[in-house]
Formats: C-alpha cells, structure tokens, sequence
C-alpha cells in the first residue's frame, strides 16, 4: 500500500498549497459566505494530475493543472457528476425544488434479511416511480441469526439473494435496468452491522460477492454492483480492504462496477480547510479514512468512484461531535468537482455519483434544525455541473 500512501501525499500536499494559494490571494475562503468564483476545481486538485505532480511545483501551476477539465471521447471538455439525495423529499422533487436542480441520482436501504425481500422502497415505497438512476443498500447476511460468510461462500444464501434480485427485476418493470446501483453489504467495515467482515474473513466474502454478481448477470445484467465500505474502518474489525476487491469472476466479467464509500462530517470532524486537507489522506486504524484513499482504490482497481452516503452533522450534543460547518459543503464541492469527468463514459478512480444523506435530524439539510448555515450554503453551490 506504500505506493498509495506516497500518492496520497503528493496529492494532499498539493491541494494544501493550492488552498493555502487561494486564501492569501482572496481571502475569506473558510468564512460561510465566501464567494463561490474561488471555490471551484482550483481548490482541492487531488485528482490524478495532482498525483503526478512534482516537488517544488508552484501554487500558481498546480491551480493551472487542476482547473483543466478533462477531455470528454468527442472533444469536450466536461466535469460532470451524478448528483442525488436520498429521502422522500429526493423522491417527490422538493429536494430538487429545494436546491434548484434535480436530484439525477437517488438512494435508498432495503438492508437486512426480510427487507431485501420486501425491496418496499421501490416496489411500493418513495422510489415506486423514480426512472432514474437510484443506489440501493441490500444489506447481505444476519451474522446475529447465526450466518456467516463461510457459509455464504458455499451458496447458503444464494437462495435469498435469487428471490431478491428476482423481486427486484419484478418491481423495476419497464424502468432502465442500467438504473439500478446494487450496494452489497455497505459499511461491511463497522463492527455494528450484521453483515460485517473481519480479519480472515475477506476470502470468504469476496467467493460470496462473486455468487451474488453472478445471480445478478443471471436475473438483472444490466444492474451493477457497488462495493461500498464506511470511509473509516472499526479499530476491532482487523480487515484488509485491500484483499476485498474480487476482481473479474471466472468469465472475465466485472463482478463489482463501482467502488464507494460512506463519509461524513462526523467523529472524524473537518472545521476548517487545514483539517479538511488532511483528513483527504489520513488513514484510521490501519486503512484508509480519507476520501481521495478511497478514490484511489477505485482508479487502481479500474472502476469510477462514488459517496455513497455523505453528509455533515450539525448536532453539536452528538456522539459524533457535531456542528453546523458549511466550509464543509464548500469545499466537498470542490473536491467533487475536481475529480469528476464525463458520467457518461466514467474513467477510472473518476467521481460518478454523490447521494447527500437527507435523513435523521442531525444530517438533514431538508428541513434542517441544527444545520441552517450549512442548508443555505449547500443551497448557493452548484452541483453535478
């Protein structure tokens, strides 16, 4: 892992000069209403030309390099993403109404045993009607009933998971099927979910990844799989999130399509820029925390890169050290932005799609309690263009 760690920091080095660039030039960068003119692609360039850079290069050059959008096939040049939210308010338009630009991108959880039976969200549910593309969370296994993922690897649950998929086709009808993000045991990394993995378990897991992408090639084809941990990894889970990557399955095709991850404001608190930079990099517990780790992972597996799930919290009496911080959509923006291309033809590592967590209290941004600040900043942001 040497060899991402050492691309991580040229690419955090970089972005923190460019910063560090941009408010001495400016000013006011990290105040609430600062102008979004130098908020763009110039601020994080932690995309791959950021990674190639060269010591002593200058804050003016890196500017130059990270503001140069990326060709698309024909000529154009483009910096596009997938920009969703989740809830009902993503569902019935007024998240879309709200911010002033439709949500191209929903998610949805149907995790759990009985629930990936039932697939309510989008078979009698909020996203019953929603025609574009959606990212649902399946969950997997129930390691509190006593399953495993030994045993998911021997095919114990292939039955589940064929009724599921099957449910799934059914409900979908006549939508694009091309629309459908299956998330496969997301946060599999945290100690608290019922799917988890740990240490010596990611063989089994990848042999019970590869049954479930083939039963998908079965019923759903066009569906993709999205393999989606929490950014920061459980200090007792003692996983390898390299040896979770299953690669292409014994007929050469892709078993996971994209990789993801969840990341939020939250525990692991950015109030600044500084901390904002450097939590990009930063590793927990052994694996990767930050978000442009992540993304690496999937521009070094071949495959574009999503967040899943992504929200500040804006309860300071929380658990997770809360606070209404809207630097913090100011500058995910940015980085948004600099590492996106063309959704339409993703390059690996590139960032396909974002879902803003629009549920529980201390998330939400419609309505919002405890994040006022942050809802109207994210409201004068420009996303997915």
């Amino acid at each position: 892992m040497a060899g991402l760690a050492d691309a991580a920091r040229w690419a955090v080095r970089g972005a923190l000069a460019v910063v560090l660039f941009v408010v001495m030039s400016f000013g006011g960068l990290t105040h609430e209403k600062a102008d979004s003119q130098y908020l763009g692609a110039a601020t994080i360039p932690t995309g791959p030309a950021a990674q190639t850079g060269k010591a002593g290069q200058s804050a003016q050059s890196a500017t130059t390099s990270a503001t140069t959008p990326a060709p698309t096939s024909d000529g154009a040049n483009v910096r596009r993403w997938y920009s969703g939210a989740s809830s009902e308010y993503a569902a019935n338009g007024k998240f879309g109404a709200w911010r002033g630009e439709p949500v191209t991108f929903a998610g949805t959880w149907d995790n759990g045993n009985e629930q990936m039976l039932a697939l309510k969200s989008i078979c009698t549910g909020d996203f019953s009607h929603w025609n574009k593309p959606i990212d649902i969370a399946v969950g997997a296994i129930d390691d509190r009933k006593g399953e495993s993922w030994a045993k998911a690897a021997q095919g114990a649950y292939d039955g589940r998971w064929r009724r599921s998929l099957q449910r799934m086709k059914s409900c979908w009808g006549s939508r694009d099927p091309s629309h459908l993000y299956i998330r496969f045991a997301h946060e599999f990394n945290l100690n608290d979910m019922s799917w988890k993995v740990k240490g010596g378990q990611e063989g089994n897991f990848v042999k019970a990844l590869k049954r479930y992408s083939d039963l998908r090639y079965q019923i759903l084809p066009q569906a993709k799989i999205v393999l989606c941990p929490s950014d920061g990894t459980s200090a007792d889970q003692g996983i390898d999130l390299l040896r979770m990557w299953p690669g292409k399955d014994a007929q050469g095709r892709q078993v996971v399509d994209v990789y993801g991850v969840d990341s939020y404001n939250s525990w692991v608190v950015a109030r600044d820029t500084q901390e904002f930079v450097d939590k990009l990099g930063r590793k927990q517990n052994g694996q990767p925390l930050g978000l442009e780790l992540h993304r690496q992972l999937a521009q070094m597996w071949g495959v574009p890169f999503a967040v899943c799930e992504w929200s500040g919290n804006g309860d300071p009496r929380d658990e997770g050290k809360g606070a209404d911080l809207p630097i913090y959509y100011t500058l995910m923006n940015a980085w948004f932005r600099q590492n996106a291309g063309d959704p339409e033809h993703p390059k690996p590592g590139q960032l396909l799609y974002e879902i803003q967590f629009n549920y529980q209290p201390r998330f939400m941004l419609l309505p919002t309690k405890v994040q006022p600040k942050s809802a109207a900043e994210y409201r004068r942001l420009k996303w997915g263009e």
